[in-house]
């Protein structure tokens, strides 16, 4: 399973692929989850390509069974400065 999904992650161009099982992984499936390396992204620490989580460890780590890079903040473009910050809070009643 873990090789069909790092086929699918290569051919979706994916950074990062998650398999969730019920079961613990064999040393096999750890063994060729390693084997696909890290994920790097500039100013944040490398995460496995694949990673394995149990149903176990996703119900009691929640989103943290998941490693994955920090969050970044040039995701959305900013607003525009106000020029004139005087401006700002004056009513016009």
């Amino acid at each position: 399973m873990v090789r069909s999904l790092d086929s699918v992650v290569k051919r979706e161009r994916a950074e990062i692929g998650v398999l969730l099982t019920l079961t613990a992984p064999t040393r096999p499936m750890v063994t060729e989850a390693a084997a696909a390396g890290l994920h790097e992204m500039d100013g944040f620490a490398p995460v496995p390509r694949l990673q394995i989580v149990t149903i176990e460890e996703a119900l009691l780590l929640h989103d943290r069974a998941v490693k994955l890079p920090a969050r970044r903040d040039d995701a959305f473009k900013r607003a525009a400065r106000e020029e004139a910050p005087a401006r700002q809070g004056r009513l016009d009643l």
